[in-house]
């Protein structure tokens, strides 16, 4: 399975140009290196050991795993990253639907991470990051952001909308999504959101579209859009259920840019294991 997604990886990774000046290795070789330790969930200085490539997949020169920090830390890398997920995610049919969601990344209570922070988690109250992402039906990863896990859901999603996919017309989430704030942004831009309404009840504002959605939920297309919102339980599902999927934060994935650089790399693997699938179908 592995090797049937690295051929994928790597047509990826051959879109991408560029080196820094004074840069002996390119933006691609870094990408690369990073991709191989996050598909064998192991630290960036494992893939810098010639010993842990295959000797036709390894690049003719490798960095060190202080050169891949540092120029992780460039926007430039970090943008060309960011394309190289939109790129897998275009390779998929365009879609009416996303899901949104927010998926807790907690460290231990014990860390001395200073971008950690405590927050709403699974079950209570956690430590660490969050994942805010858009889903499809078809469980394609289309848009996410990482942030610490005190950040309200609604907040992020203000941004993580903006970067919405054009042919995404609906938006569905839970109860904690039901934000005035958040309806007026999409109508705004000609899209709905659905979202349960929080403590099933509207104020005395009457706002017309949480009306709307009142009477929705309680029709049989407003239990069917309810259970739609359940596929994107199912897409974290099977991005932990793969060998190579995400099982949590290692270690050595702490501070921002670090959890950022596991869950981008976990992320587009996702979605290129979902091609692979397609391919064989």
């Amino acid at each position: 399975m592995e090797g049937q997604v690295w051929v994928i990886v790597e047509e990826l990774l051959s879109t991408v140009e560029g080196r820094p000046a004074r840069c002996r290795h390119s933006d691609g070789d870094i990408l690369r290196v990073s991709l191989w330790a996050i598909l064998h969930d192991r630290p960036m200085s494992w893939a810098c050991r010639e010993e842990n490539w295959p000797t036709k997949l390894r690049p003719a020169r490798l960095p060190d795993d202080s050169t891949v920090s540092r120029r992780w830390k460039r926007w430039e890398l970090r943008h060309k990253a960011e394309a190289l997920h939109q790129l897998g995610m275009y390779r998929f049919a365009s879609s009416r639907y996303a899901i949104i969601d927010g998926r807790p990344l907690p460290v231990g209570g014990c860390t001395k991470d200073p971008d950690a922070r405590a927050g709403r988690s699974a079950g209570g109250m956690g430590i660490g990051y969050k994942m805010h992402a858009l889903v499809n039906l078809k469980h394609v990863i289309l848009s996410y952001e990482i942030r610490p896990m005190n950040e309200a859901e609604t907040t992020v999603a203000l941004r993580l909308i903006e970067r919405m996919p054009a042919s995404i017309a609906r938006l569905l989430g839970d109860g904690g999504y039901d934000s005035m704030n958040l309806h007026r942004r999409l109508e705004s831009v000609g899209k709905k959101l659905y979202a349960p309404i929080r403590q099933g009840r509207v104020g005395r504002r009457q706002q017309p579209r949480r009306l709307q959605l009142l009477r929705l939920w309680q029709r049989p297309i407003g239990r069917k859009l309810e259970q739609a919102r359940d596929e994107v339980e199912r897409t974290f599902g099977q991005e932990s259920n793969v060998a190579f999927g995400f099982k949590g934060l290692p270690p050595w994935a702490r501070r921002s840019r670090r959890v950022y650089r596991w869950m981008w790399g976990k992320n587009l693997l996702h979605n290129v294991w979902l091609l692979t699938k397609t391919t064989a179908a």
